[in-house]
C-alpha cells in the first residue's frame, strides 16, 4: 500500500523564501492551511505536493519523495483563491519519472 501526504509550502514574494510550511494526509486541509497564509497576507503564492514516505539513499533516514502532482495556488483580483494543478518530474534526473516521457 502507497501512502500519500501532502507538503505544503507557503512564499512571499519578494524573496520567495517560505514564510510557512507543514505536511498533511488530507489535500483539503493543505489548501486550508494554505490559503490562510495567503489570506493573512503573509504569502503571495501555495506550493502543495503530493508525496509518499521513503528512506533516503545512502543515509536510510525517513524523508518524503515528490510524486509528481502539485498545485499551485494564489489569490485572484476577487480575494479568492485559485488552485491550479501541474506536473512535474519526481526526481528531474530520472526520465522515466512522472511528468516525463521515456523508457
Amino acid at each position: 500500500m502507497i501512502l500519500i501526504f501532502y507538503s505544503w509550502t507557503a512564499l512571499n514574494g519578494a524573496s520567495g523564501s517560505s514564510v510557512a510550511m507543514g505536511i498533511t494526509d488530507d489535500r483539503r486541509r493543505a489548501m486550508r492551511a494554505g490559503e490562510e497564509c495567503l489570506g493573512s497576507g503573509q504569502a503571495l503564492v501555495i506550493i502543495i505536493d503530493a508525496v509518499r514516505p521513503a528512506m533516503a539513499p545512502r543515509t536510510l533516514a525517513p524523508c518524503y519523495v515528490r510524486t509528481g502532482v502539485s498545485w499551485l495556488g494564489q489569490r485572484t483580483g476577487a480575494g479568492e483563491v485559485s488552485w491550479n494543478r501541474f506536473f512535474a518530474p519526481a526526481d528531474p534526473d530520472d526520465p522515466r519519472g512522472p511528468g516525463r516521457m521515456g523508457a
